[in-house]
């Protein structure tokens, strides 16, 4: 299952934090039954999936052993897999184990030149969606959110995108009116979110028509940002998951496990919906037959 992350609004949308977040606490209410990859096709200047996930100590090992992310890495992967390489050990000895034993980040690698990267992406990214799903039950993708080549063809691809928006009414705006393509298979994720300001999830829901079983929110927390900026996203989820050290940070894991389990509810429904039509298939195959 494919998940792309997105936003029409720039690397201030915290797309990262969230996915991180998200899929992390997927990982949390399933006690580590299913498998996930996490990747990204950005290199923001900002924040990473490797500065969310990984402690300082962590980044410094995998940059310093062996050219770790020249070897392996996405950009590399991309190439192997042109070559005509289809092995999914690949993958796996690719992957970076996370705290969260059933969750594993592929890096981006060492891309030196974005334009060649969108383009090997968009040349193999059949291939590599193939294999992961071949180890992975959920992908998860951070995605730019400039429609570079690339994040055109990851929001094709997938399954799921999950939209995240602000309460800042000009961002809300422009995508509703601009990005209509995506919205049949959208959720979205008001990040950020102060039930105080004028654009809730309640009037987002009733002004766009959308479901409200299809929009979540992410609350702020001071202690979240000091534990992405200090690569201990998943730490501060554990501690806090079965009981909150404080109310702003109840809230925040609340919410965060209504939005892990809405994306695996979505996730559940197309499953539903792509066996029945493989079998609605196989029916009109053996009527065809038949004749």
């Amino acid at each position: 299952m494919k998940i792309a992350f997105w936003s029409n609004g720039g690397e201030k949308m915290c797309v990262t934090a969230n996915m991180a977040s998200i899929a992390s606490m997927v990982s949390l209410r399933n006690a580590g039954r299913v498998k996930e990859i996490l990747l990204e096709n950005h290199f923001s200047r900002n924040k990473s999936l490797e500065d969310v996930l990984l402690q300082p100590m962590q980044q410094d090992f995998l940059r310093e052993s062996g050219g770790y992310n020249v070897k392996y890495g996405l950009d590399y992967i991309l190439k192997r897999i042109y070559c005509g390489d289809r092995d999914r050990e690949l993958i796996k000895n690719s992957t970076v184990d996370l705290m969260l034993s059933n969750m594993c980040l592929l890096p981006s690698g060492m891309v030196f030149n974005k334009e060649v990267f969108n383009y090997d992406f968009s040349m193999v990214h059949g291939e590599l969606f193939e294999i992961l799903e071949e180890v992975s039950e959920y992908i998860f993708i951070d995605t730019e959110s400039n429609q570079n080549l690339s994040t055109k063809q990851i929001l094709f691809d997938a399954d799921i995108v999950v939209v995240n928006l602000t309460q800042n009414p000009d961002n809300i705006r422009d995508f509703f009116e601009n990005y209509t393509s995506i919205r049949e298979k959208a959720i979205y994720i008001v990040g950020k979110y102060r039930p105080e300001r004028k654009w809730t999830r309640k009037r987002i829901s009733y002004e766009y028509n959308v479901p409200r079983n299809r929009i979540g929110i992410m609350p702020y927390t001071i202690e979240l940002e000091y534990a992405i900026d200090a690569g201990r996203l998943q730490q501060y989820l554990c501690s806090n998951y079965m009981r909150a050290t404080s109310r702003e940070n109840e809230f925040f894991i609340r919410h965060c496990k209504k939005n892990a389990k809405l994306v695996e509810n979505t996730a559940r429904e197309i499953k539903k919906e792509m066996i029945r039509s493989i079998e609605l298939q196989k029916i009109d195959d053996a009527c065809k037959e038949n004749r």
